[in-house]
């Protein structure tokens, strides 16, 4: 399990970065149908970030977690918003999900938006 979302952020930035050395081309291709998929439409870029934040939670992928709870926050997800999303990925990913994926899913969301204590 990731220890430091932020740590492992700058890593993977630096990953993407050298992989890009290698294969630039699909990487450019990976990164257009990111940004078409989340272009706004019938849902906007916020509700189609927060979408992947569940899928992310529901499949157990730390990386997609990590990534698209930094983009929901950047897209303007709420703090309310991400919790109610993580239910849902809790929902679709079953017992599977809980554990160790939800900790590095409040591990993040506490970086990114701590509580105010309201």
């Amino acid at each position: 399990m990731l220890e430091d979302p932020k740590i492992f952020l700058e890593s993977l930035q630096g990953a993407i970065e050298g992989f890009s050395k290698v294969d630039k081309e699909s990487l450019k291709a990976f990164g257009n149908l990111n940004e078409t998929a989340l272009k706004p439409g019938a849902l906007d870029r916020k509700t189609k970030i927060l979408m992947c934040v569940a899928i992310g939670i529901a499949s157990r992928c730390e990386h997609c977690i990590s990534t698209r709870t930094t983009q929901a926050v950047q897209a303007g997800a709420t703090r309310e918003e991400l919790i109610e999303t993580a239910s849902i990925g809790l929902l679709m990913g079953g017992s599977l999900a809980l554990g160790p994926i939800v900790t590095l899913f409040v591990d993040t969301i506490n970086m990114l938006v701590p509580e105010t204590g309201e």
